[in-house]
């Protein structure tokens, strides 16, 4: 593994002066490289974690929930998703629910090499968590994951597109189906009530705006899936994460949905916030709570 301590994503959140995580490359199984940002890699004998951001996001979102995770003893492993965060090549771009659950797994093949542990936790914020949550749902991959931790996940979403833009993503998947589209969330509003953060996300210049019509299409497909798997599919550990003042995410429907999924196991924590609860002055709480979700 050649390790880049120097450099980190342009749209990265400030951390303590001198912390640099490591910048590492992942080759996915079709050759795409994608960038890792590890926390925390020193064995202390507690699981990794893989850490799966959101549609719009990166991982340098997430930089200070990762440091606080790799301080409990945990090495973190932020994966780019493919076409995002500071990815230049195919922005915005995924084939299919089938290729992102490949990634996946060649993220968790990344993480036994480096660590030797043959499970890992799974935290996804947002669309990441509807990825994970679907992921996990696959009996035959969900032998690697320890736990499952979502925050705030793209489960039900109050934010969509509009039907116009439905009917011509639907049209351009048979003719242009790296044709990209706007996805609804360009309002920083949405995300996080501090003006601070809101000021770092109208400069992040790794924040992805526009996505392609096959990959909007894939995630209406994790979407179905999602509705379509059987009561108690998740059966790993599973803490849902929520943000009360949340203007992305329907609460009550995602805790339906959870609760759904794990028969009722799931561990529940809300707090008071809007969708982004990294992003709150003192997020405290919510760094408490990741590290109570990789001990349930």
């Amino acid at each position: 593994m050649d390790a880049d301590y120097s450099s980190v994503p342009p749209g990265a959140r400030p951390l303590r002066q001198g912390y640099r995580p490591q910048r590492v490359t992942l080759a996915l199984s079709d050759g795409y490289e994608t960038s890792v940002h590890v926390h925390g890699l020193g064995g202390s004998g507690r699981l990794p974690v893989l850490y799966v951001h959101g549609i719009q996001s990166h991982p340098g979102w997430f930089f200070g929930s990762a440091a606080h995770l790799a301080g409990r003893g945990h090495a973190v492993f932020q994966v780019t998703r493919r076409g995002s965060g500071d990815n230049t090549r195919d922005r915005g771009d995924a084939g299919s629910p089938g290729q992102l659950f490949d990634d996946i797994d060649a993220a968790l093949c990344f993480i036994e090499k480096q660590t030797g542990a043959q499970r890992a936790h799974l935290l996804g914020v947002s669309w990441g968590g509807k990825l994970l949550a679907a992921y996990a749902c696959s009996r035959q991959r969900a032998e690697k994951a320890a736990s499952l931790t979502l925050v705030a996940p793209g489960i039900v979403p109050r934010v969509d597109v509009s039907l116009a833009a439905k009917l011509s993503i639907a049209a351009a998947i048979l003719l242009q189906p790296r044709k990209l589209f706007d996805i609804p969330l360009s309002d920083v509003e949405l995300f996080t009530d501090n003006e601070a953060m809101r000021r770092y996300l109208r400069r992040d210049p790794c924040r992805l705006h526009k996505a392609t019509a096959r990959f909007l299409y894939a995630s209406r497909r994790l979407d179905r899936m999602l509705k379509q798997f059987p009561r108690g599919a998740l059966a790993v550990p599973t803490m849902l994460i929520l943000a009360r003042c949340d203007r992305i995410i329907d609460n009550a429907a995602t805790r339906a949905a959870v609760e759904h999924l794990t028969a009722g196991a799931a561990t529940v924590r809300e707090f008071d916030g809007a969708h982004t609860l990294e992003f709150e002055p003192d997020p405290t709480p919510f760094y408490e709570a990741l590290s109570e979700a990789l001990s349930i």
